[in-house]
């Protein structure tokens, strides 16, 4: 299932990408032509502001100006997200020209409606030509969490924005268990959100990746059982204090070496002890993404 926008031909040069020219490097892929997850230097409860150029790989999705999803920058063409976030309601999917995409954004503060002003910020906006979520994925539901965005023009680099590297391999999928990785986002910062509100400072937090059985466990201890899919891994404190919240959906789940991991998905609340945040396993995804990109650059 694809959903496109009208708009006119793009006059730049696509950039050509095959099977046989992907970047893959100890279970990584980059699908751009510059190197990814270089940087400077759901829902963010617990988090700490980021520095300005910090994380270059992340985008704001809007709709009528104001943020609701994060995103992340794969190549000059294409943005990662969940699949939820294109949804409108149970079974609807989002026109292309009903989201934008903002880039190299710092502060929520910063944005005017859909425009940035270049004078006080180097961030700026595209629309999104076509929407392409799983096949397996039903609004309302949780497996194959997952979608990707293809601009209507082409994203140039700048040192705030940059793509990000993905995760492949079954590999690199269990490598991650374990490990540290940093989520990122605009969301709320605390559960209620008749008592908070949104970020404006662009929010990091450093989280704990469990194993899906541990997962598992931590949550059938506080009678929520659940199954957490191959396609799945949680992250967070057991103690809880941090993790994602509304509105940081479709946002990016990295590595200490700047590999995407997870895009931020479901769970029980927000920063709840014993609830670790659910995330889509990029990974299990990574064959999914390059067909999907290579098949949409032949056709050009």
């Amino acid at each position: 299932m694809v959903y496109r926008a009208c708009c006119r031909c793009w006059f730049l040069a696509s950039v050509a990408l095959t099977l046989s020219q992907l970047t893959t490097i100890e279970g990584q892929i980059s699908l751009s032509s510059v190197p990814c997850g270089q940087q400077q230097q759901q829902r963010i409860v617990g988090g700490l502001d980021s520095s300005r150029g910090q994380i270059t790989y992340i985008a704001s999705l809007t709709k009528r100006g104001g943020h609701y999803c994060g995103a992340s920058i794969v190549n000059e063409r294409w943005l990662l997200t969940a699949g939820h976030c294109i949804c409108s309601g149970t079974n609807k999917v989002l026109r292309p020209n009903q989201i934008r995409a903002v880039l190299g954004l710092y502060r929520m503060s910063e944005l005017s409606g859909n425009r940035i002003d270049p004078v006080t910020d180097p961030a700026y906006d595209v629309g999104i030509r076509t929407i392409v979520p799983h096949p397996g994925y039903t609004c309302g539901k949780t497996s194959n969490d997952i979608a990707l965005l293809e601009v209507t023009e082409r994203i140039y680099f700048t040192p705030t924005v940059r793509p990000i590297c993905l995760s492949s391999g079954s590999d690199a999928s269990a490598r991650v268990d374990g490990v540290t990785a940093t989520v990122a986002g605009w969301g709320w910062q605390q559960e209620n959100r008749q008592l908070g509100d949104k970020a404006d400072t662009l929010q990091r937090a450093v989280v704990d990746v469990f194993r899906n059985e541990e997962c598992e466990s931590m949550y059938r201890r506080g009678n929520r059982s659940r199954t957490i899919a191959r396609t799945q891994l949680c992250a967070g404190k057991s103690v809880g204090g941090i993790d994602a919240c509304w509105a940081d959906s479709g946002g990016p789940l990295v590595t200490s070496n700047n590999v995407l991991i997870g895009i931020v998905s479901t769970g029980i609340g927000c920063a709840r002890p014993g609830f670790p945040g659910i995330y889509t396993r990029v990974s299990e995804y990574a064959g999914w993404i390059v067909t999907v990109i290579e098949r949409f650059n032949a056709r050009r």
